[in-house]
């Protein structure tokens, strides 16, 4: 059995507790041919950390001192660059305070071993305090607010099953450094993190490692619970957020950054309109530090003090906090329960009497701060309350100033500030993402858009790609318009927005036909199509590749979720769908339900052509699309023959945003016009693949109940939607007459020839 190698780093700085907590549960371990080496950086504490270790626990442990405090990231950069020079396979960061489940390890080497895609992997992280609570399981780009939007955050009770849903890991665009094991040849290659001193370096690292083609996973079978009191953070933890978030998204999402100030603009005057300016200050000196380029740790004093607990016990009239706050099991081994009980007798909560006294002085004594604290969970951790009680934490209400005046002037001052900031950040020169050579890992992917007379539509899908977070691509455009306006409209696209657009004007109007356009002309290993009328969200592409990693090579295809935006409650169109050798269709399934990938089956795996990808030379072996099917079912007859040639046909969890728009195939989408289409493939499809599967009297009775359903009825219900006038419903009923002859006689010289 080969022995895998694994360094361990943690940082720390003035936490020894919590570093003994740590290093304890690290013994306890389950590490089947796993060898361990243990290294604490240490921040220049001063309460005795590295005289403990060297003491206790100098055989595990070896102390790397960075002479001063370098924050997190530079305490991690500090150990990332001494033992990625050593023979390790893997390297784990951990925060100084987390907790460990005795087997944490094991599932992440287990994701790594297994699955050579990943490159990075998370735990599930739980609240220390809520211990069924999940914090954090990786996150995704938030990018509306231009922040991060944490996956699966506060939920309670969920499952692992029910978190992976029949996948292997949880794909996600960053995960914490709280728990974090990274392939050893990543650091090497991708050098440490940025000099943040503290948040947001393990997301710009994350970013970077995967624009490098690497997945980022979080294995949730791997639990660690981190020390996470439910209250804000610090105040000047502001700082950090904005000035570090805005360096991260100029090098990764340049988009982002001037969307950071405008989401940002009315949280800060909302401080500054209720009597707490210092926290809108304490932001916008972040935006100010990374227009000048200042890194590392914040410079600046602040305005504002921090209330050590024994102030507050012994000037009660200063700053009051709710009495519903004690201590926990763990609390107590650090603090003695009489000095809690105590405490809490000193936090009563002010009576209404008191509180508009204590207002009044306010108004005209404006060194006495109130602050009415309210905790959502009494299990409150006193140790670090007792540590410190900021001077505006959790859900409560803290005016500094309550006169009008002072009021009006800092919103006005800070309106004003970051009006000057946003056209500050506007003058950079945003850098550009830089270019990802090809790579098993990360293919150039073909993304193909067949369109016909929609310009406006086709634009604002070109635009849409501009926010794709996957860099390796090519766009191809084929053209059936019978105008010059499309192609002029995507010089200008092309020009403004640099994006290389391959552009082919072709005759018929096919959308078969101009796939199969597309896919020659295609250079990608991959090839992936979206209607003209959708938009894809940033992370589709990564999404589909992320699904054709996670299985082996006999995955043909990959497609996703379509909704539908044009109705009320923005209904799904597609999820999951199967259809049958008939060509009837479930569109809509669970999550969970079963795939049907057998090349004998009744029922298979189908896509919708709004969100699919295929593999190009696979798509090629059977032949490309089949162009009798000019409109409709063009995709789901590519989706069985895929199957029946031993191939699968796979989903992936990426919904796509469609706005049907009028075309030469329907004015809206209950009064279509392509009834003569509807008719010939629906018989074509049903002959071709299911004439031979049963008795003849049943497949022709089977056949004309779905051509009823699918156009007679729908073309009789028309009469009393949209009032179509007699003579037009009986054109419609010879177009379907039609289709059905001509799908009839094609379909049956197919099984004459073969």
């Amino acid at each position: 059995m080969k022995i895998t190698k694994l360094a361990i780093i943690i940082v720390t700085w003035n936490k020894m507790n919590q570093v003994c907590l740590l290093l304890k549960d690290l013994n306890k371990l389950e590490l089947p041919d796993i060898n361990i080496d243990i290294y604490v950086v240490d921040n220049a504490s001063t309460d005795g950390t590295q005289s403990y270790i060297e003491k206790y626990y100098s055989d595990q442990v070896k102390v790397l001192q960075t002479g001063s405090n370098l924050g997190g990231s530079g305490g991690f950069s500090c150990g990332l660059q001494f033992v990625s020079k050593l023979d390790y396979n893997y390297i784990w960061l951990l925060d100084d305070d987390i907790r460990l489940d005795s087997l944490a390890l094991i599932p992440l080497i287990n994701t790594l071993q297994n699955y050579e895609e990943v490159g990075v992997v998370g735990s599930q992280i739980r609240k220390l305090q809520k211990p069924n609570a999940i914090q954090e399981i990786g996150s995704f780009i938030n990018n509306k607010k231009a922040h991060l939007k944490v996956n699966f955050g506060n939920q309670v009770n969920i499952s692992t099953e029910d978190i992976l849903q029949g996948k292997p890991y949880v794909n996600v665009d960053i995960c914490a450094a709280a728990s974090l094991l990274v392939r050893c040849k990543i650091v090497q290659n991708m050098g440490v993190f940025e000099d943040y001193f503290l948040h947001f370096d393990d997301v710009e690292w994350c970013l970077r490692v995967k624009q490098a083609g690497w997945v980022i996973a979080v294995n949730p079978h791997s639990i660690v619970w981190h020390d996470s009191p439910d209250f804000k953070s610090r105040p000047w933890m502001n700082y950090y957020d904005e000035r570090n978030l805005c360096y991260c998204w100029q090098k990764h999402r340049p988009e982002l950054l001037l969307k950071r100030v405008v989401v940002s603009f009315p949280r800060l005057v909302y401080y500054a309109a209720t009597g707490r300016y210092f926290l809108a200050e304490i932001s916008i000196a972040g935006f100010q530090d990374f227009i000048n380029g200042v890194q590392g740790k914040m410079l600046r004093k602040i305005n504002y003090t921090e209330y050590p607990l024994g102030e507050i016990i012994h000037e009660p009239a200063k700053v009051f906090v709710q009495s519903s706050i004690y201590q926990d099991e763990f609390q107590s081994q650090n603090l003695k329960k009489i000095e809690v009980d105590e405490k809490v007798t000193f936090w009563p909560l002010p009576n209404k009497f008191s509180r508009i006294w204590l207002w009044i002085i306010a108004w005209f004594w404006k060194p006495i701060d109130i602050a009415i604290v309210t905790y959502q969970h009494p299990t409150l951790d006193v140790l670090n309350l007792a540590k410190w009680v900021y001077y505006f934490t959790g859900n409560g209400y803290v005016p500094v100033v309550i006169n009008p005046l002072v009021l009006t002037k800092a919103v006005m001052k800070t309106s004003n500030e970051m009006w000057q900031i946003y056209w500050q950040i506007r003058k950079l020169k945003l850098s550009s993402i830089p270019e990802i050579m090809p790579t098993p890992l990360s293919p150039l992917v073909s993304i193909i858009l067949c369109t016909s007379n929609r310009p406006n539509c086709l634009e604002k899908a070109l635009q849409s790609l501009e926010l794709i977070h996957y860099q390796n691509f090519e766009v191809i455009v084929i053209d059936a318009s019978s105008t010059n306006q499309t192609i002029e409209m995507v010089n200008q696209v092309s020009s403004k927005n640099n994006l290389k657009i391959n552009f082919l004007q072709v005759e018929p109007k096919n959308i078969s036909y101009s796939r199969n356009m597309g896919i020659k002309l295609a250079t990608g290993s991959i090839v992936a199509f979206f209607d003209d009328d959708a938009i894809p969200p940033s992370e589709w592409i990564e999404k589909l590749l992320d699904i054709y990693a996670i299985h082996d090579e006999k995955c043909a295809a990959v497609g996703g979720t379509v909704r539908d935006l044009t109705r009320p409650g923005y209904p799904l169109q597609f999820h999951r769908g199967i259809t049958n050798l008939f060509s009837e269709t479930i569109a809509i399934r669970s999550a969970d339900a079963t795939n049907y990938n057998q090349a004998n089956g009744l029922w298979f795996n189908g896509l919708m052509g709004t969100n699919c990808s295929f593999r190009k030379d696979i798509l090629e072996k059977i032949n490309g699309y089949d162009e009798f099917f000019d409109y409709f079912l063009d995709e789901t007859d590519v989706c069985l023959r895929l199957i029946q040639a031993g191939y699968e046909v796979h989903y992936a969890d990426v919904v796509i945003d469609h706005y049907p728009q009028p075309s030469h195939n329907r004015i809206d989408q209950k009064h279509l016009t392509c009834w003569y289409s509807l008719a010939k493939n629906t018989t074509y499809f049903a002959i071709k693949h299911g004439l031979t599967r049963g008795l003849f009297p049943i497949f022709v009775t089977r056949l004309l109940l779905l051509i009823t359903y699918r156009c007679w009825l729908r073309i009789i219900r028309l009469k009393f939607t949209h009032h179509i006038p007699n003579s037009v419903l009986i054109k419609y009923i010879q177009q379907t007459i039609e289709g059905i002859r001509v799908g009839w006689k094609s379909g049956m010289n197919l099984h004459q020839v073969n």
